[in-house]
C-alpha cells in the first residue's frame, strides 16, 4: 500500500469557484454491465461545475465524505483526507459505538465531520451546495415456504454467478474457509466449469492446520482443486497497524486477514469473497432472541445485547465489560440510545437484527475484506450482493431462516457430492503453535518501530503494554483498540501520512513465507 495509489478529490468553494486537486475522476472498479452484477463500486467525476460520486446499491464500498465550511472531499481512505487538509474534530459518540459494539453505525466515522456514503448513496456538490441521497430499504416479507426458500436460494446464486462469470476474465483465486459462503462460490464455479487457479485458506498455525484449513483441504481433495494453505505465524502488531491504515481506522478487525493481502499482492488474479452469505441466511446464535425482542419493541434492549456479547468476545474472564469503559467511559446509556434507534430503522423488515447487522456490521466493518484486504486482486466479486439473490434472501421471513439451517440445505441440496463433508465445526481444532524465538525478537524490533511513530513520547511504555499479557481486554483486541487510540490522539495532516507511510514500510518488510502446505490439485 503507497500513499501514491490512494485517490482523493478535495473542492474547495471561493468566491464562486471551485478550486480542485486530487483525481477528477476516478472509479473502483468498471461498471458492471448489468446492475445485479455482484460488485462493490465507489467512483466520482467532476465536470468543472458539478462532482458527482456514487456507491454501490447496498453501500458496501465505503466512500469518504468530508464537508465542513466551504471544502468538500471524497477518498475510499478516511486518512487520505486527514492527510489533503480535513479537520479531525472525532466524533465522541461513534467512538463510544465503535468502543462497546466494534462497528460504526449507520455513516458514521471516527470523525465529526467525515461520512460515508449511504447504501446507494449517490453525491451531487454544485456551487458550494453538497446534496447527498440513499438509504436502505426495508424489505417486504415474501410469502415462501421452506422447500422454496431452498429452490430460491440455488437458482438465484447460480445465475448470480453466471452474470459475474460472463464478465470475468482470466485466473481466479478463492479465498476459501471453513464456512458456507466461500464452499458455496467454489461449487458453483467448478458447475459452470470455471476451475479457480487456487484456492487459498490462512490461519497462525504453523504447520498444523486448524479445523478451518482442514475443511477447506477436504473439500478441495475431494474436487481436485489447488489449495495453499498460509500458515505461518504473523507480525501481530505490524499486521494491526497495516489493516487499521486500510479501513480507515473502521474496523477493530482484519489484522488477522493480512496474510491474504500479501498473498494477492503476488498474484495477478480475480478474486472472490462472500460477504453476506451468512447475514442473509440466519445472522447468529441471538438472532432468536433479538427477534421476539424486536416484536417488542425492546431496541434498547436488543443494544445493550450487542454490547454485553461484543463485550464478552473481547474481554479477559475478570473483567468482561469491553472496550467502553477504558476508551470511552460513562457512555453506556447514550450507546443504547443510538444503537437502539439505528436497530429500529428496520422495524417493519421480516427481521430488523438481520438488516442492522447487514447494513451496519457487514456493511461497515466486514466490507473491507473485499475492498481493502482483497485490494490487491484485479477485481473483487461479491455475489451474494447481487440484488437479485440478496434482496431475495432480506425478504425471506424469519420462520423460513430461524433454524440456521437455509444455506446448509441449500449447498447439501445443489451439490451432493460433498454434501458429507462437514463444515469446520465438524473437525477437531489442534493445540495452538507455540511461539518461535526469531518470531518474538521481531515483534520487539515491530514494537519499538510503531511505538517510535505512535507513541514517539512513551516509546518504551507503549512497547511494553503490547508486549505484556493484558488485564482487562485480551490480546488482540487490546492492541487494536490501544493503537486506534493512539492513531487519533493528534490526529492532523502531517499524523496521517505518517501512519499511511508506516503502514506502507511495514507491507513493504512483510514475511515472505506465506505457503506453509499445499495441495496440488488434479487438473
Amino acid at each position: 500500500m503507497t500513499r501514491s495509489d490512494t485517490p482523493y478529490i478535495r473542492l474547495t468553494h471561493r468566491d464562486g469557484v471551485a478550486e480542485i486537486s486530487g483525481v477528477a475522476n476516478w472509479q473502483s472498479a468498471p461498471a458492471p454491465l448489468d446492475s445485479a452484477t455482484g460488485l462493490m463500486r465507489g467512483a466520482w467525476e467532476w465536470n468543472g461545475t458539478e462532482l458527482r460520486a456514487e456507491v454501490d446499491p447496498y453501500g458496501f464500498y465505503s466512500l469518504f465524505v468530508y464537508e465542513k465550511d466551504d471544502v468538500v472531499a471524497v477518498s475510499p481512505s478516511l486518512l487520505e483526507l486527514v492527510a489533503q487538509g480535513c479537520d479531525t474534530t472525532p466524533d465522541p459518540l461513534g467512538l463510544a459505538v465503535f468502543h462497546r459494539l466494534g462497528i460504526f453505525v449507520n455513516d458514521e466515522t471516527p470523525l465529526r465531520y467525515v461520512r460515508t456514503l449511504p447504501p446507494g448513496g449517490k453525491l451531487v456538490w454544485r456551487g458550494g451546495e453538497l446534496r447527498i441521497t440513499g438509504g436502505a430499504a426495508i424489505p417486504v416479507p415474501l410469502k415462501v415456504t421452506r422447500d422454496e426458500a431452498v429452490e430460491g436460494m440455488i437458482e438465484l446464486f447460480r445465475a448470480a454467478m453466471a452474470r459475474i462469470l460472463s464478465v470475468c476474465d482470466g485466473p481466479v483465486i478463492l479465498p476459501l474457509s471453513g464456512g458456507r459462503d466461500s464452499r458455496h462460490i467454489l461449487l458453483e464455479l467448478l458447475h459452470q466449469g470455471r476451475q479457480p487457479e487456487t484456492c487459498i485458506t490462512f490461519h497462525h498455525n504453523g504447520a498444523e492446520m486448524n479445523r478451518e484449513a482442514q475443511a477447506a483441504r477436504a473439500v478441495c481433495n475431494r474436487l481436485g482443486v489447488r489449495h495453499d494453505v498460509l500458515g505461518y505465524a504473523r507480525p501481530r502488531l505490524a499486521d494491526t497497524v497495516r489493516a487499521l491504515a486500510l479501513t480507515g481506522l473502521c474496523a477493530d478487525e482484519h489484522a488477522q486477514m493480512m496474510p491474504l493481502y500479501d498473498y494477492m499482492a503476488r498474484h495477478d488474479a480475480t478474486g472472490f469473497d462472500g460477504i453476506a452469505g451468512d447475514i442473509l441466511t440466519n445472522p447468529d446464535d441471538f438472532a432468536d432472541r433479538f427477534f421476539h425482542m424486536a416484536g417488542r419493541g425492546d431496541w434498547k434492549g436488543i443494544a445493550q445485547g450487542m454490547m454485553d456479547g461484543h463485550g464478552a468476545v473481547i474481554s479477559t474472564d475478570e473483567w468482561g465489560q469491553g472496550a467502553g469503559p477504558i476508551h470511552s467511559p460513562g457512555m453506556d446509556e447514550e450507546v443504547r440510545d443510538h444503537v437502539g434507534k439505528a436497530i429500529a430503522q428496520y422495524e417493519g423488515a421480516p427481521d430488523p437484527y438481520q438488516l442492522f447487522w447487514m447494513y451496519h456490521r457487514t456493511r461497515r466493518e466486514i466490507n473491507f475484506v473485499p475492498q481493502a484486504i482483497l485490494k490487491p486482486a484485479k477485481l473483487v466479486y461479491t455475489p451474494y450482493l447481487d440484488t437479485e439473490f440478496a434482496d431475495f434472501c432480506m425478504s425471506l421471513p424469519y420462520s423460513v431462516t430461524l433454524d440456521q439451517q437455509l444455506h446448509n440445505d441449500a449447498i447439501a441440496r445443489a451439490y451432493p457430492q460433498v454434501s458429507d463433508i462437514p463444515f469446520q465445526e465438524g473437525f477437531r481444532e489442534p493445540p495452538a503453535a507455540k511461539g518461535r524465538p526469531l518470531h518474538k525478537l521481531a515483534s520487539l524490533r515491530d514494537a519499538w518501530r510503531i511505538a517510535g511513530v505512535l507513541s514517539p513520547r512513551d516509546r518504551t511504555g507503549a512497547m511494553l503494554r503490547w508486549l505484556r499479557p493484558r488485564p482487562r481486554l485480551k490480546r488482540s483486541p487490546g492492541d487494536v483498540y490501544d493503537l486506534h487510540a493512539l492513531c487519533l490522539q493528534g490526529l492532523n495532516a502531517e499524523r496521517a501520512r505518517s501512519i499511511l507511510d508506516l503502514a506502507a514500510a511495514l507491507e513493504g518488510d512483510a514475511p515472505r513465507a506465506l505457503v506453509t502446505d499445499r495441495y496440488e490439485g488434479t487438473a
